[in-house]
């Protein structure tokens, strides 16, 4: 009896393909595409198989874009594989078991008005009542099938903007396990146009999504990940250009909620964070953990905070934290409102470990004590003028510094930084740099912007004194020596360490540009009379 069934269903196989009209079929399987979808579906060809199991492959499937966003397609794939549900040869309908995309292309596109073009494709299939991919039995609804790509490529653009950030080599899956949840899951390469980046990481997706009568209402539960990136190429990820940094880069994220208003939270972890040019006794680890709520639709997160924990000072008995507070961060042209960040009993040593980050010329053996702490915030400005930043920080620097002799203790050099609310940025209020002695002593200020910094040497100290601070922090010293001048009479050579010198000096650098530095004190900009 089996033999019989069997050979009977083999039968049937054979003389099946006479009966298809493929190029119906074309039209049937293009349209029946096209109302899953909701947009137009063409397709150069259809060839029928069999064997493994009955399906056919699709040759040039393209998904047409919504006018509104333009002309270019919004998916277009050369080879589309599909399989059909057994029962569907003998019924008439077409019912796919699954889709399976090679090396398709996806252009993600959200226009001026803020509107995503894949939002109608989400919208349409969660207004088609459909079945759970893995039913056996068919019913009234017909299953969902199992959609999959390989080998995929998905483009960014905002606006009229393409953006060079495109993710490669993409692997994608998507199915229905009950009527109302869909189940998603996305791996792949990050890469950028602009630049040759050799290994970006890796780039994970999964989780769910429900239906619901708007996009805003989309109840998901998502988790992603980047990992396995250098900070080099992550650098060059980010901003075009490596940063000269070196360790390794992995951020994890989670959405849970409505996507209108999903709860956002972040950890991003930078391992053995150093620069290029040499490795440290003992490289950085830093942790940030970050959270808001975050409209997908808008593209903006509101109340958003990120907080980072800083080592433990010698003496102290909790670690110190930097953490920085906004009212909404609008993420299509990262404009924050109401930014404010905060330090508490953060190590000087620690700051001066990011300072290295940005200058290879910062010594790698000082590790000055004390800890800063303080407050800031970003307040807008007036229509048309940059925000501008208020508050102030305080702190101290404890060390043994190098011109106080063998026998003396530790100093404890109090420092303040100010930030008035005016378009100057942070000024740094006169600092005293060397002890009083016999002249009045070295003092630091100036004003440090978005552009770059102005500062101001003044006072009289050592030659020793001030070679030791061009030791410390040799960037603040280039162009400095040719403007100091001998106090009074000259001293005899073997005491020319201890010979006075007077300083006068204004120094300033265009950020990622060399300083210059030249005689007196800055010129103060005449106000306009309004």
């Amino acid at each position: 009896m089996v033999t019989v069934c069997v050979a009977t269903a083999v039968l049937l196989l054979l003389l099946t393909p006479p009966l298809i009209n493929v190029n119906r079929l074309k039209r049937r399987i293009a349209t029946s595409i096209s109302a899953s979808l909701g947009r137009p579906v063409e397709l150069d060809g259809v060839t029928m198989h069999l064997l493994p199991v009955p399906g056919f492959t699709l040759q040039n499937l393209v998904v047409s874009e919504d006018p509104a966003f333009g002309s270019e397609p919004i998916i277009r794939a050369q080879v589309v594989n599909v399989t059909l549900r057994p029962s569907s040869l003998w019924r008439r309908h077409v019912e796919f078991s699954s889709m399976t995309f090679e090396t398709p292309s996806l252009n993600l596109e959200r226009n001026a008005a803020g509107v995503w073009n894949v939002q109608s494709l989400l919208m349409h299939a969660a207004s088609v009542n459909t079945a759970p991919t893995a039913q056996r039995k068919a019913g009234p609804e017909p299953r969902f099938p199992y959609i999959e790509a390989t080998g995929a490529r998905v483009n960014v653009k905002l606006g009229e903007e393409k953006m060079p950030f495109s993710l490669t080599d993409a692997d994608f899956a998507l199915w229905l396990t009950s009527p109302q949840e869909w189940r998603v899951r996305a791996k792949g390469t990050p890469t950028r146009t602009d630049t040759n980046i050799s290994d970006p990481g890796v780039v994970k997706l999964e989780g769910s999504l429900k239906r619901a009568a708007t996009m805003a209402e989309v109840p998901v539960d998502l988790t992603a990940s980047w990992t396995g990136a250098p900070m080099g190429e992550a650098s060059k990820m980010l901003s075009g250009q490596d940063a000269g940094w070196r360790g390794n880069l992995n951020v994890e994220a989670s959405l849970r909620g409505l996507l209108g208003a999903a709860k956002l939270t972040t950890t991003i972890r930078m391992e053995e964070l150093r620069r290029s040019e040499f490795v440290p006794a003992q490289a950085m680890d830093v942790r940030a953990e970050c959270r808001g709520t975050l409209d997908v639709t808008a593209a903006v997160v509101t109340d958003p905070d990120c907080a980072v924990t800083t080592p433990i000072v010698d003496g102290a008995s909790v670690a110190g934290r930097v953490v920085a507070i906004a009212d909404r961060v609008d993420l299509s042209t990262l404009e924050t409102a109401g930014m404010r960040v905060g330090m508490t009993n953060v190590p000087n040593a620690w700051l001066l470990d990011w300072a290295r980050l940005f200058s290879q010329r910062i010594p790698a053996g000082e590790h000055p004590g004390g800890t800063v702490a303080g407050s800031v915030l970003l307040t807008s400005g007036r229509k048309g003028q940059p925000a501008r930043w208020d508050g102030v920080f305080h702190g101290e620097i404890v060390g043994l510094l190098p011109w106080v002799g063998a026998e003396s203790v530790y100093l404890v050099h109090a420092i303040t930084l100010t930030s008035k609310a005016s378009e100057d940025g942070f000024v740094l209020a006169p600092l005293s740099l060397t002890p009083a002695g016999r002249g009045s002593g070295l003092t630091l200020g100036g004003v440090v912007t978005r552009a770059g910094y102005t500062l101001h040497f003044t006072g009289t100290a050592t030659e020793a004194q001030v070679q030791a601070l061009r030791a410390l922090a040799p960037p603040l010293g280039d162009g400095l020596e040719e403007l100091v001048r001998p106090e009074g009479a000259g001293a005899p050579a073997k005491d020319a360490a201890a010979r006075l010198v007077k300083v006068d000096a204004t120094c300033a650098r265009t950020w990622g540009s060399g300083q210059t530095c030249v005689a007196g004190a800055p010129a103060v900009a005449k106000r306009r009379r309004r």
